[in-house]
């Protein structure tokens, strides 16, 4: 018999993720713990735009419903932009809907981006995002519907499967131009895009913590499980 290692005992994660998205399961790979498995599943994304985001979300029920049969012990919506485009309201609706769906607790990407803002206590905050500039502005609206203001926004006018290519060492710069000595806090938006590896250089040299997609709901789906929270090298927020 082949032995592969140990077989993890813990709890399931399922995941719905964009259709392009090719950044975060390496992401998760690269930093989650054994005993959690992640079982992923894609709703399709023609455009990053707000209709194009609107017209994905109408498959989420359907994937749902194929997730919920692993009888999931969480599930994850891992799009920042999908679950922003319709404001509070519209997350609410996604996370009710999913919940009824899959029989389990949801987090949401723009959910743990709240909540993790709440627990650093930041409240002005320098964004940068790969999005359009309508993306953005739908961004910036419920980031003031729950009490953000935005020292700065910069966006790189990207959209669909260009997002996953940009390297780190761009989103580096970008982050740069977008930080203002007045910020709380750096966010840097989309699960498609590789700042998770940025992140404890731009801490180290912005003196602030700096949050990504990825590590957001990283840490909501820790603190979801009651798991510990604390990766090494992947910003404040996960040094905790």
């Amino acid at each position: 018999m082949t032995s592969r290692g140990p077989w993890p005992s813990g709890r399931r994660v399922a995941v719905i993720l964009p259709s392009v998205n090719a950044v975060l399961e390496p992401d998760l790979a690269w930093v989650s713990p054994p005993d959690l498995s992640f079982h992923f599943s894609r709703v399709p994304l023609m455009a990053t735009t707000p209709d194009g985001l609107r017209e994905m979300n109408r498959s989420l029920e359907g994937t749902a419903t194929l997730l919920s049969h692993l009888s999931p012990d969480l599930l994850v919506y891992a799009c920042t932009s999908g679950s922003f485009v319709d404001g509070e309201e519209g997350l609410q609706t996604q996370l009710a809907m999913l919940s009824a769906v899959a029989g389990c607790p949801v987090v949401a990407t723009s959910r743990a981006i709240i909540d993790a803002f709440r627990q650093i206590g930041a409240k002005r905050i320098a964004l940068a995002t790969p999005y359009r500039h309508e993306v953005n502005l739908a961004e910036k609206a419920f980031f003031e519907s729950h009490g953000l203001t935005l020292s700065a926004m910069v966006g790189m006018g990207l959209s669909g499967s260009a997002i996953r290519e940009v390297p780190p060492q761009r989103i580096l710069e970008l982050a740069r131009e977008a930080d203002t000595p007045d910020s709380d806090a750096l966010f840097i938006s989309c699960t498609d895009f590789r700042a998770l590896e940025v992140l404890d250089e731009l801490e180290r040299e912005l003196s602030k913590p700096v949050l990504s997609s990825n590590q957001v709901t990283l840490w909501a789906i820790m603190r979801e499980l009651g798991l510990p929270t604390s990766f090494p090298a992947l910003g404040r927020l996960l040094a905790q």
